[in-house]
């Protein structure tokens, strides 16, 4: 339940980000469209300033009607070539320490690789994962693809699997520290805020095996995560 609630909030803010910007959309008597912002006029005349700074200046029986409509799109949708994702936030979970209590944990990761497709990006990524008492270099290979070529979202899918560096230091907690195994799974949505590039969040299941040494015997932990992020792509 709880898993399908955040699901559902994660979607109700891409919905909120992804709501059209609007325009000002003068049609005119001789058949042109000018699209921008309307400015204050004289009564005599309709001014509108466009996207890239210029203010036009047209008299009211110039202009057959003005609407209010969508923004045109600029986004340019990459089917091939060089990807890039930044991606940070929570680790959530309930009894996964070493003591057995519910404790905040934090990720950050960047992933670099090729888009083949619309549904294949393969990649090497690498980051930090902070739990309360470990901290974990992750090293792993990526693969991602897109459901869809383009609008205000773009649904992605992801799959993650390698190793985990434990660089915790020795303390009376423990000694000799060491990684293991890592995988992680979901989905997100992409939502473009410029020609090639773009904001994202995703949600995802994350597993990382780990272990150390104390003086009754070695012992080993799993950390199993929901795994909430927000970032940007190229």
């Amino acid at each position: 339940m709880r898993i399908i609630l955040l699901i559902a909030l994660l979607f109700s803010f891409h919905s909120v980000i992804a709501q059209k910007k609007m325009d000002d959309v003068l049609h005119l008597s001789n058949g042109g469209v000018v699209r921008g912002k309307l400015l204050p006029d004289s009564g005599l005349l309709v001014r509108v300033q466009t996207v890239d700074g210029n203010i036009w200046v047209f008299g009211k029986s110039d202009i057959s009607f003005i609407n209010k409509e969508a923004s045109l799109s600029t986004y340019n949708y990459k089917s091939k070539g060089y990807g890039h994702y930044t991606e940070l936030g929570p680790l959530v979970a309930g009894k996964t320490t070493i003591d057995g209590v519910t404790t905040a944990a934090f990720s950050f990761q960047m992933v670099n690789g090729y888009k083949f497709n619309k549904n294949l990006f393969t990649g090497i990524g690498a980051g930090v994962d902070l739990y309360a008492t470990q901290t974990i270099i992750p090293v792993f290979g990526s693969i991602r693809g897109d459901f869809s070529k383009g609008g205000d979202i773009i649904p992605f899918y992801f799959v993650d699997a390698g190793y985990g560096f434990n660089i915790t230091q020795n303390s009376s907690a423990g000694n000799d520290f060491k990684g293991g195994l890592l995988y992680a799974a979901g989905f997100g949505a992409k939502i473009p805020f410029n020609r090639s590039a773009g904001f994202m969040l995703s949600v995802g299941y994350r597993f990382q095996k780990t272990s150390f040494t104390q003086e009754t015997g070695v012992r080993n932990i799993e950390y199993r995560r929901l795994a909430l992020r927000a970032g940007f792509w190229l």
